[in-house]
């Protein structure tokens, strides 16, 4: 018995030290996407990619994950999209565009997580100058989360408006240039047993001359394909979530 205790140690020992985390470094200015793309293929499997609490974040370009295995996403700081309408564009406009800011390429066991804290893990679009100009051409959509199994989204934050009266946290740059989604925020067709609860999605203008929802943003584009046999056992959570939590004008 004592023989076989090192045994068991060091497969304890072993466990731990096979779980990876990477912690997405950030510089004031620029572009923080990069460097997860060029860490993200020794992270595919068994591991955390963290956006850390505390840290305004700069997603200025997109990012396509390879097939992923037992891995989760964790976003606890507020990541931002660029503000500059004519470089969104270019880029959805490009042929090297993946299909979304954030597209998944498939795998299994795979968790989007945002934080239940009230000032962080928040998603910042800029849309409403978007809005404002009704500009429908080469708009980004949020995250394609296709061809997951056993797959989770939860705890996610969209766009920041209705915190300015409850927390004083104040992202806008503008009075009409702030917080608001462009296109669809999130996609899940092909994916099998996935659970997506606890999100928010605030959609909701700035701008009294802009309605609401003034062209398509959809929150969570699952119903269709669920329809359609495309993604199946989806969390009846999901319903209560859309009907409870995306706030329109």
């Amino acid at each position: 018995m004592l023989l076989r205790i090192p045994a068991i140690l060091l497969a304890q020992v072993y466990l731990v030290a096979a779980w990876n985390t990477f912690v997405v470094p950030h510089a004031d200015g620029e572009d923080d996407m990069p460097s997860l793309v060029a860490a993200i293929g020794n992270y595919s499997a068994n591991s955390t990619i963290l956006f850390q609490k505390g840290v305004k974040y700069n997603i200025f370009s997109p990012i396509k994950f390879p097939a992923l295995n037992n891995v989760e996403i964790r976003i606890e700081g507020n990541l931002s999209y660029p503000t500059d309408i004519a470089s969104i564009q270019a880029t959805v406009g490009s042929s090297k565009f993946p299909g979304a800011w954030f597209t998944f390429s498939g795998g299994n066991n795979v968790t989007l997580r945002g934080t239940t804290d009230p000032n962080w893990g928040w998603i910042d679009g800029h849309g409403q100058a978007w809005w404002d100009t009704q500009n429908q051409i080469n708009r980004p959509h949020g995250f394609q989360f296709n061809k997951i199994s056993n797959g989770v989204i939860r705890d996610m934050k969209l766009w920041m408006v209705h915190l300015l009266p409850l927390t004083g946290v104040k992202p806008c740059r503008g009075a009409h240039n702030c917080d608001q989604p462009i296109a669809w925020n999130f996609a899940t067709s092909g994916s099998t047993n996935l659970h997506a609860f606890h999100n928010r999605i605030i959609a909701k203008s700035n701008n009294p001359n802009v309605s609401a929802f003034p062209f398509n943003t959809d929150g969570m584009l699952t119903f269709e394909p669920v329809l359609q046999k495309k993604s199946s056992n989806v969390s009846d959570r999901l319903l209560r979530w859309w009907t409870k939590h995306a706030v329109r004008g």
